[in-house]
């Protein structure tokens, strides 16, 4: 496991909320990394669209057969209580618009969302230790070419 900081605010991405509220293999390397954070005192955050980026997965797990139906509600009521130790934005995703596709420029669309994960744990930097927590490869090279101050916590898999 990557050897986490005393960061005050931790971005949570997706990825990870997703690992977890659906058993994947690195359901405990997310839940260990959480529950780390947890420990140091530190704050949780994300972006409104996190939301609806893990509803989509789950969503798509359970058409896939990769959920069962039990499972799938099992993921969901998973999901509805990890968020209740996660901050959203307090402006909202809108206040993240600007900065967000400055950190897209040069990737996909399939990154749109990403930009707004680093424009909050940026966001979150000018007021103290941040950091963002992650299983994306990707997402750690558009911070060192667009968000270089973020400092990113790529969990294995």
């Amino acid at each position: 496991m990557t050897q986490l900081s005393n960061a005050a605010a931790v971005v949570v991405d997706a990825n990870v909320l997703i690992s977890i509220c659906s058993n994947e293999t690195t359901l405990n390397i997310a839940a260990d990394a959480l529950a780390q954070y947890a420990s140091l005192g530190c704050a949780f955050y994300a972006p409104h669209v996190v939301v609806s980026e893990v509803l989509y997965v789950l969503c798509v797990k359970l058409r896939g057969g990769l959920l069962t139906q039990s499972a799938y509600d099992d993921a969901i009521n998973e999901f509805q209580d990890q968020m209740k130790a996660i901050s959203l934005q307090p402006e909202g995703d809108v206040a993240l618009v600007r900065r967000s596709k400055e950190i897209q420029t040069g990737y996909g669309c399939s990154h749109s969302a990403d930009g707004l994960y680093i424009a909050l744990a940026e966001e979150l930097a000018k007021t103290g230790p941040a950091e963002f927590v992650t299983f994306d490869k990707g997402a750690v090279g558009q911070i060192l070419r667009q968000a270089p101050t973020v400092k990113v916590n790529l969990l294995p898999i």
